[in-house]
């Protein structure tokens, strides 16, 4: 597994500065938030699906590279509430979602999918903090 977890760090990364030269950073974070809610999304509908393993494991450790680029992502020096607050949302993503691997509760997971939708619906531009 962790050679597949370095092979999508390595695609993150390609991403990210192949990407970074055109798009703003909240765009950026937008599109990273998407991808992690798509990946979280096939974590839940694989879920309890024996056949389907393969495909959960891939999108949770897609998801957990998401979740760690966002929170190191984050600058605390330049709006420490907002920075706070999206990495207590990030944590919680990153707790649910191993909560449905592990012990095949999907409930939290989708709450942590609304979530996300809820925080990046709102005007989150005003409060640009990332690096």
């Amino acid at each position: 597994m962790s050679g597949k977890l370095n092979k999508a760090k390595k695609f993150y990364k390609k991403t990210e500065r192949s990407s970074i030269k055109a798009q703003n950073p909240i765009s950026i974070v937008k599109t990273m938030v998407n991808e992690l809610q798509k990946s979280m999304g096939k974590v839940i509908d694989s879920t309890g699906k024996e056949s389907e393993r393969v495909i959960r494991t891939k999108y949770f450790s897609r998801s957990l590279v998401i979740i760690y680029t966002l929170q190191t992502t984050l600058d605390f020096d330049k709006g420490e509430d907002l920075a706070t607050k999206l990495f207590q949302i990030y944590e919680y993503c990153r707790q649910q979602l191993i909560k449905c691997f592990k012990e095949q509760v999907v409930e939290g997971t989708y709450k942590a999918i609304n979530a996300l939708e809820n925080i990046f619906n709102v005007n989150i531009e005003a409060n640009s903090n990332v690096r």
